[in-house]
């Protein structure tokens, strides 16, 4: 498929937006801009201890969000602002600051949203900004937050890292018989550098969300393949939002509800990058993936979550065979029970599988890993203004290219977390 330009939609999104607004009847609508309705804040203090190698954070291949070491910090401090245009047009921004972030303070999601009344069956909407795309079953808590656990699986921990756009998103749902279809298209821009994490560093599980302006550290040392590869081409800190190639991606999504306690979904994304541009440092990878989500509720209490991905990201100029100088594939899944007790605490415990498959230059950079997670939570609202949650969580990987860090391939970390989120 020819890759589209980005100006489509500078073109087509200030017509459309016009367009909404004259047809959603802004004279007969209750305006809600700055009413003390339309905030949310929290504070999450977090106290953690971990142990294994360095963090990924602070520049290794550590797979946590914590290396080595016992912590107090102040995990996210959030402010969500949630404007009411019209009945049917709305607003959503989340200013975010994360203390151990390279970039501390930055806005994560920020979008127009539009959805009619619906008269029958059949309802649509729309959404304009910046957004992760509707990837993650995890993601379910105020201000794109996991609500079961505190860290999210290795695959959601990815879309937060390196898949946050900017575009239009339609999605559109039709109940006929006690099913339910939904269908959503999505088309966006800033999102060329997904990918260059997940090859040169590897899947991690963390509950970091990138924002518009946040860096991401690669592996250091002059031994990396980045540097190995691309030298002063490469910047040491990649942006996970940032447009490079003047192309744009896409997403489809496939919702189907069951009358039965049963949900299904089937995503595939490709951001269409261009493998051979690059910009201050910044290179362009032509990612793609698909996720398949399955969600059963067992009783009124217990519930199953499971999501599947697989993928392909390439950067760089061809090396023979149709592959790229850096060119690896990847696959990820987790299995997630969820327990609510009586006391409105909820149990939950996941095990995750996370693989990466190196297909070029594996004598100087060898992109493969393989490792296996789980995490143990609990997780209880004290309040309407607290929020108390414990967390542990094991991890063992194999990443051969530790060895630039002097490193064994195989190694394992445990994380123990304690979350007071204070709701102001």
């Amino acid at each position: 498929m020819k890759a589209l330009p980005t100006k489509t939609i500078g073109w087509l999104a200030p017509a459309f937006w016009a367009s909404l607004w004259l047809c959603s009847g802004v004279a007969q609508a209750e305006t809600q801009l700055f009413d003390p309705g339309t905030y949310t804040a929290w504070i999450d203090l977090r106290v953690a201890t971990a142990d294994g190698e360095r963090d990924w954070l602070d520049g290794g291949f550590g797979k946590l969000r914590y290396g080595d070491e016992t912590t107090a910090s102040i995990a996210q401090a959030a402010v969500l602002w949630k404007p009411q245009f019209t009945d049917t047009l709305s607003g959503y921004m989340l200013l975010q600051g994360v203390s151990d972030a390279e970039v501390p303070l930055g806005v994560e999601e920020a979008y127009i949203q539009w959805k009619p009344v619906p008269k029958s069956g059949f309802r649509y909407g729309v959404r304009a900004g910046q957004m992760f795309p509707p990837v993650s079953m995890e993601h379910d808590g105020t201000g794109w937050t996991p609500s079961r656990t505190i860290t999210p699986s290795a695959i959601n921990s990815w879309i937060g890292e390196e898949v946050l756009v900017r575009g239009l998103e339609v999605n559109a749902q039709q109940t006929f018989g006690g099913h339910r279809l939904g269908l959503t298209l999505g088309g966006f821009t800033r999102d060329d550098t997904a990918g260059t994490l997940l090859s040169w560093r590897g899947w991690a599980l963390h509950d970091i969300s990138s924002a518009d302006n946040s860096e991401l550290m690669l592996p250091d040392g002059e031994n990396q393949g980045w540097y190995r590869i691309f030298h002063d081409n490469q910047a040491e800190m990649s942006r996970p939002v940032v447009e490079v190639d003047g192309r744009l991606g896409y997403y489809v999504r496939l919702d189907w509800k069951a009358p039965a306690a049963l949900a299904v979904n089937a995503e595939f994304y490709d951001n269409q990058g261009n493998p051979n541009a690059v910009r201050n440092g910044q290179w362009a990878w032509g990612t793609r993936f698909y996720n398949l989500g399955a969600a059963y509720r067992l009783t009124a209490t217990d519930e199953l979550l499971s999501q599947y991905m697989v993928g392909h990201t390439i950067t760089g100029w061809q090396v023979g065979r149709g592959r790229y100088v850096v060119d690896v594939g990847f696959e990820s899944a987790y299995v997630l029970w969820s327990h609510r007790c009586d006391n409105g605490s909820r149990l939950t415990g996941r095990f995750d599988y996370f693989a990466a498959k190196d297909h070029s230059r594996r004598q100087i950079d060898d992109n493969s890993e393989t490792g296996y997670a789980a995490t143990l939570a609990w997780l209880k609202p004290m309040s309407d203004h607290l929020d108390v949650a414990v967390e542990a969580l094991h991890v063992v990987s194999d990443r051969p290219a530790r060895a630039t860090h002097l490193l064994t391939a195989q190694q394992g970390q445990t994380q123990l977390q304690l979350a007071l989120k204070l709701h102001l």
